[in-house]
């Protein structure tokens, strides 16, 4: 699960690198091998990935170099979060994997700079190098970084875990999405014809009433909105308001989308989460976001895509050019639906 970051983090300290973990993840990781690339002695991109059995780690190599080539990457860093083994420090947990990808990475041209090992990445936290015996540190408090500070000053959070950052896509109950499933099959029984510019609006008015909302969204929304984001040209549109002012407020409206539409119209708020989250760099959001669009529709498309770019660490300055490109097709088509009912243009 890579995270591309959408500005470079200054390595300063061992210590401060390795407390950043948890906010450059989204997470605090555990029985974790996190790679963090390097590039001018600045932080490019982070992945994580579970430790392997014995038996899969040429596998685990080869899984990495794929999207470690593809970045470009030259020198990384390897950092194994897990419980002490018994023969500590003689012999560092994992110490086999360490070796196997200094060979296999080295192989391509990928230089290991550093590996240390972490029981985990919580302050006074001790950490022992594998390529020094003499390395070794206490990492300082994750909370009181600098990285910490920007984070939370761009509204990220970070969870104590994986699977709490894999709550907040949830389901609501059970009976709720019944409830709204059998309002979509009447919504579309009255009306089955949809206008893009009409439901592009909708979303668009949705998006800006999020921050004075109180309480969540009524069935009646959720469903409206459910529907509109199943035309392709509505939802491909709302891919550019992640190069808008309002970006946050519209990811916000896809995660409470995400969690109270029923399946299949669930995948198409949960793909645009995805984006949004990944547009900013947050990796682990996205990937639990695909993991929500996916599993409402096997097979999506634009999932797939989506998934792809994940794996690969799609460059986030691309990523914002496509945002950008969407954007201009939002405006035209918002532009289209205002000439059509007053007859006029207006700018």
């Amino acid at each position: 699960m890579p995270t591309t970051l959408p500005k470079p983090i200054r390595v300063r300290a061992a210590g401060d690198l390795y407390a950043a973990i948890p906010h450059l993840m989204g997470f605090h990781p555990a029985d974790s091998l996190v790679v963090l690339v390097l590039k001018d002695r600045v932080i490019s991109m982070t992945m994580r990935v579970d430790l392997p059995r014995p038996r899969h780690r040429g596998q685990l190599a080869a899984q990495l170099q794929a999207p470690l080539l593809e970045h470009g990457a030259t020198d990384v860093v390897l950092a194994v979060v897990c419980a002490p083994s018994p023969d500590m420090p003689e012999e560092l947990p994992h110490e086999q994997l360490i070796t196997a990808l200094r060979h296999k990475l080295g192989g391509v041209g990928i230089e290991v700079v550093e590996a240390v090992w972490l029981p985990s990445c919580e302050k006074d936290a001790r950490w022992l190098c594998y390529l020094d015996i003499d390395c070794h540190g206490t990492l300082p408090d994750p909370q009181l970084s600098a990285l910490a500070a920007a984070s939370a000053h761009e509204g990220n959070v970070t969870f104590e875990s994986r699977a709490a950052m894999a709550a907040i896509a949830a389901l609501d109950s059970a009976e709720a999405l019944e409830r709204r499933s059998a309002l979509l099959d009447a919504l579309v029984e009255k009306s089955p014809e949809l206008d893009p510019c009409t439901e592009l609006r909708r979303v668009h008015d949705a998006i800006d009433a999020v921050e004075a909302r109180k309480g969540p969204l009524p069935d009646t929304e959720i469903v409206a909105l459910a529907r509109a984001l199943t035309v392709p040209d509505v939802r491909d549109a709302c891919m550019g308001f992640a190069a808008h002012s309002k970006a946050r407020l519209a990811e916000r409206l896809w995660l409470e989308l995400t969690r109270s539409c029923p399946s299949p119209e669930r995948a198409e708020p949960a793909v645009l989460l995805a984006f949004f989250a990944y547009h900013r760099g947050d990796g682990g959001v996205a990937s639990i976001a695909l993991d929500a669009a996916e599993d409402a529709v096997p097979g999506h498309v634009l999932a797939g895509l989506m998934r792809r770019a994940l794996s690969s660490a799609f460059p986030p300055e691309q990523m914002r050019a496509l945002s950008r490109k969407y954007l201009d097709g939002a405006r035209r088509l918002l532009a289209s639906g205002v000439q059509s009912s007053s007859g006029r243009s207006q700018s």
